[in-house]
């Protein structure tokens, strides 16, 4: 093969994972040093008067609620209903009693490094010296790999700056990277 077409290709790969490698940095580094960081929740408690006849009047409460995640569990006993939903942004619980037409909502809401955290999980430096070590080297690791973007950004730059293959390569890689952490967030 081609010298050219090799160092095109291995651009192009190292752009298109840019994101992925930005992401794994970012929530490593929020794991390791997460008593830098607000982390915490916000509980939430209350009752809505509703009658739920159906699986569309649960899809309008939750939407009316505001409740994210997917359902990870249910229980169903007579006129009493149980659901949990989770995501990596919010926790909650309904509690719906048919009898009197409420609903008992329990929620949870992260903040942004819990929900972060919540994507990618580690002990970090706080663990058993196994886990030191792991922290350490993720952290070496990850140095490395903001200085092998940089230079391939800056190579990108210089060598492929009217490229529009690479343009699109590297816009969608980060619209993919926004894309994962939306939809680990927010859908149910």
């Amino acid at each position: 093969m081609n010298y050219r077409l090799i160092k095109k290709i291995h651009l192009y790969a190292c752009l298109s994972t840019a994101a992925v490698l930005t992401m794994f940095i970012l929530t490593s580094y929020l794991m390791i040093h997460h008593k830098a960081f607000n982390q915490k929740p916000v509980k939430t408690n209350y009752e809505v008067n509703r009658e739920i006849k159906s699986e569309n009047d649960w899809t309008q409460l939750l939407s009316d609620e505001h409740i994210n995640g997917r359902m990870t569990a249910e229980i169903h006993k007579e006129d009493q209903w149980m659901r949990r939903y989770g995501s990596a942004e919010q926790f909650s619980q309904l509690s719906y009693d048919g009898t009197e037409k409420t609903v008992s909502i329990a929620r949870t809401d992260k903040s942004l490094t819990n929900a972060l955290m919540g994507i990618h999980r580690q002990r970090g430096y706080h663990g058993t010296l196994p886990y030191f070590i792991y922290a350490f080297l993720l952290d070496l690791v990850g140095l490395s790999l903001i200085l092998f973007t940089i230079t391939g950004v800056i190579l990108w730059f210089q060598l492929l700056k009217n490229d529009r293959l690479a343009w699109i390569i590297f816009a969608v890689g980060f619209l993919y990277f926004i894309a994962t952490i939306l939809v680990l967030m927010y859908v149910r």
